[in-house]
């Protein structure tokens, strides 16, 4: 399977649940290169292009997890100090 340079993320997102073989699909029949585009992905795209109801609820939690993988990130890059209660 050919990675595009910025998709890696997503093959790497798709293998931990083992949906990759959805990886093209998903990049060039959704158009799916950030993880803010499955902002627009609705159940019904990924039943168009084959997967599963279950396939689709380990999609949606992984994305979940990668977003706020994403978001704490980029909190802590900002320079933001974790407050102590002592």
């Amino acid at each position: 399977m050919q990675c595009e340079e910025g998709t890696e993320w997503l093959l790497e997102l798709l293998t931990d649940v083992q949906l990759q073989q959805y990886f093209l699909r998903i990049r060039d029949e959704l158009n799916v290169t950030r993880i803010s585009h499955f902002d627009y992905v609705k159940n019904e795209d990924l039943e168009k292009i084959g997967m599963g109801r279950p396939g689709q609820r380990r999609l949606w939690e992984a994305v979940k997890r990668r977003r706020a993988l994403y978001k704490r990130k980029s909190w802590m890059s900002k320079g933001h100090k974790i407050p102590f209660p002592w």
